[in-house]
């Protein structure tokens, strides 16, 4: 609902749904020219539709071509590889190709054998770093547990977000204030629900890094960071995700999703590579063809803007 108030202007939203666990949540745009998509396309890292069986999912996905054929193309991006969306979608003809990879650590149940799990050089690292930071330092990790706190994390990560990008001539995706509205929405429906895992990391009270996390069903889910570029020497992001780790096997998580983006940090952290599709479809139409080649101009567009992005982070 946050994307929809922030984000809607010009879309139409929809919700298939056989029961409260078998459902899908779609959106529509364009005038001339429809397509059709997961709701949240644009930001969202995951795509796909919530089901118990393939019985519920095969009808799920006859609900979505249905809906589909009425409109000029859907395109429906970064479904997970095993998910049987995709095998009804390849019976049905429809364009399967690869999407974004999204590494994921599986974590242990404790810490030392966390560890154990790394390379030598980083595994040295992750003790090393929060120690030498702690002896220069007067350090304060802090999880925000209310809405004070967790706008004043907010705070920190919109402006060490852009604080960062702008270094290297960029902006950053946090910088409008339609963004960092949504955000804040987002945040505070997940606070209530205890989803919400927004950690700052200070060093004699300043704020240095800022990494925005979600928990649910077990699993993490990083989102999105932001450090000050004058303490990257000290490794604060490093020192910040070790005790992010720490705390995810404390409370019993399984896993660590980093979300979309083969960056080269999340390997050193342990993540390996999760598969994702794209399927699309478009009518053998004039207005079916115009899609397909501007879905097809868009899509160059994005993953060159990312592929910056991702360099600058490496």
């Amino acid at each position: 609902m946050a994307y929809r108030r922030h984000f809607g202007a010009g879309k139409e939203f929809h919700r298939i749904r056989l029961t409260d666990e078998a459902k899908a949540f779609l959106m529509t745009r364009g005038r001339t020219a429809s397509r059709v998509e997961w709701w949240g396309a644009g930001i969202h890292d995951i795509g796909g539709a919530v089901y118990q069986s393939h019985e519920d999912a095969g009808q799920i996905w006859r609900q979505i071509e249905q809906f589909s054929r009425q409109h000029h193309a859907a395109r429906l991006a970064q479904i997970p590889e095993g998910c049987a969306i995709i095998k009804y979608a390849t019976e049905s003809g429809w364009q399967i190709e690869d999407a974004e990879v999204c590494p994921e650590l599986t974590l242990p149940s404790s810490w030392d054998e966390y560890l154990k799990m790394l390379g030598r050089n980083m595994r040295e690292q992750m003790r090393r770093y929060p120690r030498r930071l702690e002896k220069q330092f007067s350090v304060e990790y802090e999880l925000a547990q209310d809405i004070p706190s967790m706008e004043k994390a907010l705070d920190n990560l919109f402006r060490l977000h852009g604080k960062r990008w702008r270094a290297r001539g960029q902006t950053g995706v946090l910088a409008t204030p339609r963004r960092q509205r949504f955000h804040r929405d987002v945040c505070r429906a997940f606070l209530k629900r205890d989803w919400l895992r927004l950690w700052t990391l200070r060093c004699n009270g300043e704020a240095v890094c800022v990494l925005l996390n979600y928990f649910h069903g077990g699993k993490y889910f990083f989102f999105i960071g932001g450090f000050d570029p004058a303490w990257s020497q000290l490794s604060v992001g490093t020192c910040l995700f070790s005790r992010i780790f720490q705390h995810a096997i404390a409370e019993g998580a399984q896993s660590f999703d980093f979300l979309r983006g083969a960056e080269a940090y999340k390997y050193r952290y342990g993540a390996v590579d999760k598969h994702y599709k794209t399927i699309s479809w478009h009518s053998d139409s004039p207005r079916g063809r115009l899609m397909r080649h501007r879905i097809r101009m868009e899509n160059r567009v994005q993953h060159h803007i990312h592929e910056r992005f991702s360099a600058a982070a490496k």
